[in-house]
């Protein structure tokens, strides 16, 4: 968002963009593996040359083995919680330790498979779902069970759910591995759902984009945006074999699991995730399955401006360097 401003600035005031210096976008995505052996849970460091539109990696650090592994999110205490997929249990992982302790993430006799989370705004609870399954739901601090709420109405189950800040719309997706399903909103208390839009391509992982503030969907190698509302579906051309989940970094980027790879989008131009800069697949990340959120709920505690915010950073960034130039370029008249 601060490049775009710049940018947009720059032909208005007279500079250009290498006047103002590199931008270098970097911080570390967590992530599972849902089989393969070895460590599931890992952890590896990123940066991004918006210049030369290069995406480095660095090495993978294995943090922990948990007895299944699906979805990851960060827990408000810096503990990360990750999905056990047939194990019965969801985890809560030390990342800098490795060590975990589980507990069920639903009600007895419940179907126990846990598969993405979402941490409520609260912070005082998250949700997990089995693939068109009940709503299950875990308190925090961890070490409590789990509950598990029916869902019922325009679809009986559902992958996950994802929260709209500024309307307060709850939506959820439900589909299946990875890709193809159904998008709408749900009533938490009563877990009546309301179906939006039907067989959505990308519809599987699904996310708040604090970028364009629209929710953004991730699956079948695609992606797809929706408004607030509810309204106003985007979905785009293939740019992979396969999307699981995606994380954005709240200023145009997203890291997206899924084809044994890690995809880097770049749509901090077009605003756009749907027709984005730039793709960068990277391969040899064999099983990976779901990403960890860099910013907003289920994120570590990381904070993104809002929009009004960074443009007016932006501007008053542009507006700085312009006043330097003009200041410098009387002195050297006089």
């Amino acid at each position: 968002m601060k490049l775009v401003i710049i940018l947009g600035l720059a032909g208005i005031l007279g500079f250009t963009a290498a006047e103002a210096g590199p931008i270098t976008f970097a911080g570390t995505l967590y992530y599972t593996n849902w089989t393969g052996g070895g460590t599931n849970v890992n952890s590896i460091s990123y940066s991004y040359d918006q210049g030369t539109q290069v995406l480095t990696l660095g090495s993978v650090h294995g943090i922990a083995t948990t007895p299944g592994a699906d979805g990851i999110i960060f827990a408000p205490n810096g503990d990360l919680l990750v999905g056990g997929q047939g194990s019965g249990k969801v985890y809560d992982v030390n990342p800098s330790t490795g060590t975990f302790t589980s507990v069920s993430p639903g009600s007895a006799g419940a179907d126990q498979s846990s598969y993405h989370l979402s941490l409520d705004p609260t912070g005082t609870k998250f949700y997990t779902s089995n693939f068109g399954g009940a709503l299950d739901i875990v308190p925090l601090p961890f070490g409590t069970q789990g509950s598990t709420r029916t869902v019922s109405g325009g679809d009986n189950g559902l992958t996950q759910i994802a929260f709209a800040p500024v309307t307060g719309n709850v939506f959820y997706v439900n589909g299946q591995p990875n890709g193809g399903g159904n998008l709408g909103t749900i009533n938490l208390t009563t877990g009546v759902t309301a179906r939006l839009f039907t067989g959505v391509l990308p519809a599987h992982g699904l996310i708040y984009d604090p970028f364009t503030g629209l929710m953004t969907i991730f699956g079948a190698g695609e992606t797809g945006t929706f408004d607030q509302s509810g309204a106003n579906l985007k979905t785009s051309s293939s740019m992979a074999c396969d999307f699981d989940q995606g994380a954005v970094d709240g200023q145009g980027h997203a890291l997206v699991a899924g084809c044994n790879s890690i995809t880097f989008i770049d749509y901090s131009l077009s605003h756009d995730i749907t027709h984005p800069d730039k793709v960068i697949v990277t391969s040899g990340f064999n099983f990976i399955d779901d990403v960890a959120p860099l910013v907003g709920a289920g994120s570590g505690g990381q904070t993104t401006p809002e929009p009004s915010t960074v443009l007016l950073v932006g501007a008053g960034i542009a507006v700085l360097v312009f006043l330097q130039k003009k200041q410098a370029t009387t002195k050297a008249n006089r």
